[in-house]
């Protein structure tokens, strides 16, 4: 008989997670086209991070229509040296934006300006971040 104890992932409903390991995650999400003054990181919890992470997967055209289709502009990227350990940013390709950190730091703090990450993702701007 297996005795291994099964680790189950629970939403909290918190902007701020602590881990047994003693990580703090914290989830931010950008809404609105990232050239825009206006949209900036915004606190999320990590239900409202995961259901928008969710929907990123998907090709929000299709998501219009009743159709889900892989969304071919979503782009994730690690930032493990500047966020902490497991730390990444994604984008849909569109108008939505997330960053997990792993450190109990907001982007800012860990120099993760939104216009310069979209950008470096979207090809408008030398690479990825």
């Amino acid at each position: 008989m297996n005795t291994v104890e099964r680790v189950h992932a629970v939403l909290t409903g918190d902007h701020e997670v602590r881990t047994s390991e003693g990580a703090v995650l914290r989830f931010f999400l950008a809404r609105g086209p990232p050239a825009e003054p206006d949209t900036a990181w915004e606190r999320a919890t990590d239900a409202e991070f995961q259901h928008a992470y969710e929907l990123s997967l998907c090709d929000p055209r299709g998501l219009d229509t009743q159709f889900l289709l892989p969304n071919p502009r979503r782009v994730q990227v690690t930032l493990d040296a500047l966020a902490g350990t497991g730390s990444f940013f994604w984008s849909d390709g569109a108008d939505v934006a997330g960053v997990l950190t792993t450190n109990g730091k907001a982007p800012e703090e860990c120099g993760l300006d939104l216009a310069a990450l979209q950008a470096g993702t979207t090809g408008d701007a030398g690479g990825a971040p």
